[in-house]
């Protein structure tokens, strides 16, 4: 197994199939299918890529967005993680957690303040990841509103307890 970071824009055309092809698989269940047979993305293209290969099979993705959240008119650079997903044949094998790792370390590393991402916490709680009341997303209502879904991770700043606001479009 060989772990890969890359920016996007150096994606391949090649490597753009393998990413399409383990992103419809991976999201038959969300009807994104249809969108991941034609585009690596779901909403926005990321600017980073964490993968696994088992030689030329690409085993597991994750998609990072360089996105910013609002803490009292300050804008802090946040981690947005996206298109979590492993192949079929390589399931519960810790992989997630271990590109997770790597994305955090180069957080750290980058000065991110935190890693959010759309989530279920009883998958990703093992990896630090938990619900946030205050972290708030600008809903189709045209208001700021909390998701049950949203989760957040620490990592150059403590967590506030006042409200955060996640800017731009949702990945």
């Amino acid at each position: 197994m060989i772990y890969q970071y890359i920016e996007d824009k150096n994606v391949t055309p090649e490597m753009d199939e393998k990413l399409r092809g383990l992103l419809s698989a991976s999201f038959l269940n969300r009807n994104d299918s249809e969108i991941f047979s034609r585009q690596r993305f779901l909403k926005e293209m990321p600017q980073h890529r964490y993968l696994f290969w088992d030689d030329e099979t690409l085993i597991a993705h994750i998609a990072v967005h360089d996105k910013q959240v609002m803490i009292d008119e300050v804008s802090y650079p946040v981690c947005g993680i996206a298109e979590v997903c492993v192949h079929a044949d390589y399931r519960k094998q810790g992989l997630v957690k271990k590109l997770l790792n790597h994305v955090h370390q180069d957080g750290l590393a980058s000065g991110y303040a935190f890693s959010i991402l759309f989530g279920d916490e009883n998958v990703y709680g093992s990896s630090g990841y938990q619900h946030a009341d205050n972290l708030k997303l600008f809903g189709l209502t045209k208001e700021w509103v909390s998701l049950d879904n949203l989760l957040m991770l620490a990592l150059n700043k403590q967590w506030p307890e006042q409200e955060v606001r996640l800017s731009g479009i949702p990945f």
